[in-house]
């Protein structure tokens, strides 16, 4: 799981930022098209000769090595569907590379229980993570149609991980796919992309933040490095810009030799692409939203802050940057956590909030306005900056169920890590009174009752 490196410095941190923390490791992504009109991807309402009522069991781990060509469905195990419905995983960036794709833990955990495995049999998707949505979004569709029909048209549950449920919540986008799907639950998704994707935006607040001169030029270096062999991270994932908060800057370049540097401007930076996804009409009824963010010394008041960042240097250099240098995953995430909470965002972004610091609240890859996918006008309005304004975000979404979690990363949700050997059982922070459970038992919890609420309204 843990990626080695022959030597400590800055860079190599950086660069195992996305190789262990985002699923990744460095690689050229595929070339991009100009991207097509998501109402004219009619995959499921045209030939379907490519359905196929067979799926294999999970690929050995030689076979993962090798790129897939398309979106490939897989079954964990041979026994028969019967009269049970299809529960589909989709993995994250570079999930494919791992085996069974990183779910084993909480499948585990799923088929352990008497009424998930009386009622779902359990599928996996395999897909190229790396390559554009544009020719992923089609394949997902394809893949989505072969287990409808395969499974006698039975709708699908599906559970999705990061950029996985980015997959899910665009495939849907077409009718056929979404009467397809009875639920989408997505874990740290960035409906609204992730800050961390805007190149000049990142390039502008490493120039901009008071740190060491060759801290400067080692985190401009490994994220341009990082980005230029992984361009579809930016131009599928980057901010689509829903809370005003890009700065319009302009050129800017540091004085330091191979420092930051770049044109930050709204018109240039924002993702239109997902922008004007999130505009189109889409009923979220349909999601489950999982959010949650780390603990880090920007949430903190200023004076604590600053013995924070300090007075504990020594011991945050031994518990998060050494660890990281080495490629530990969780570490790489709570260093992503901070380099987030410190994106610059606009003037104009800082007098709503009344902070500089406008994404603290973040699982080191998705702030946690992007992951619950709140509404446009609440993304506009809300200062979703303290964690005293979690609960209030109850009453503004428009999914289905969008929960919270303090104190975990963007990894917790597959692997139930927790930091400095913290309890396990965790709390929703949007609704207190829910009680604390395992993060296992809160996925398993919440699919059972939207379960027993559709059968309800069926049955009605």
């Amino acid at each position: 799981m843990y990626h080695s490196a022959k030597n400590f410095t800055m860079r190599n941190a950086m660069l195992s930022f996305l190789c262990a923390a985002l699923l990744g490791s460095v690689q050229a992504a595929n070339g991009y098209a100009d991207p097509l009109p998501l109402t004219t991807q009619t995959a499921l309402t045209g030939n379907l000769n490519f359905v196929t009522n067979d799926f294999p069991c999970l690929p050995v781990k030689k076979a993962l090595k090798t790129k897939p060509r398309f979106a490939q469905v897989y079954q964990w195990d041979d026994k028969p569907l019967g009269d049970r419905s299809p529960f589909l995983f989709v993995h994250g960036l570079r999930g494919e590379y791992y085996p069974t794709f990183r779910w084993a833990k909480i499948i585990k955990k799923f088929t352990s229980n008497p009424d998930f495995d009386g009622k779902y049999k359990v599928y996996l998707l395999r897909h190229d993570s790396l390559s554009s949505v544009n020719e992923t979004v089609p394949q997902f569709r394809n893949a989505i149609a072969s287990l409808y029909n395969a499974a006698q048209k039975r709708p699908i549950t599906v559970l999705a991980l990061s950029i996985g449920g980015n997959l899910v919540y665009e495939g849907m986008h077409d009718r056929a796919t979404d009467n397809s799907i009875r639920l989408a639950f997505t874990l740290g998704t960035p409906f609204r992309g992730s800050p961390l994707f805007c190149m000049d935006w990142l390039q502008y607040s490493v120039y901009k933040n008071l740190s060491f001169p060759w801290t400067r030029v080692d985190h401009s270096l490994a994220y341009k490095y990082y980005f230029n062999h992984n361009p579809g991270l930016v131009k599928d994932f980057g901010w689509d810009n829903s809370d005003d908060s890009i700065p319009n800057v302009g050129t800017f370049h540091s004085k330091l030799p191979l420092g930051p540097h770049g044109d930050l401007t709204i018109g240039r930076d924002v993702n239109k692409r997902l922008a004007d996804l999130n505009s189109q009409p889409f009923d979220k009824k349909k999601l489950i939203t999982y959010s949650g963010y780390l603990l880090n010394p920007f949430m903190l008041p200023e004076m604590q802050r600053k013995i924070d960042t300090t007075v504990m240097a020594p011991y945050t250099i031994l518990t998060i940057q050494a660890p990281a240098h080495i490629g530990r995953e969780h570490p790489v995430l709570k260093w992503l956590n901070r380099d987030i909470g410190t994106m610059i965002p606009s003037k104009e972004a800082q007098l709503k909030t009344g902070s500089q610091f406008v994404y603290q609240l973040n699982d080191g890859i998705t702030p946690v306005a992007s992951a619950v996918f709140l509404p446009q006008e609440a993304c506009a309005s809300a200062a979703l900056v303290r964690e005293t304004e979690l609960p209030k975000l109850k009453s503004i979404t428009d999914v289905h169920l969008a929960r919270v979690f303090r104190n975990i990363d963007h990894l917790t949700f597959i692997d139930g890590y927790r930091p400095l050997n913290a309890s396990s059982q965790i709390r929703d922070e949007m609704d207190p009174d829910a009680g604390s459970k395992h993060i296992f038992d809160w996925m398993l919890s919440d699919l059972l009752q939207f379960d027993q609420s559709s059968n309800k309204i069926a049955h009605e």
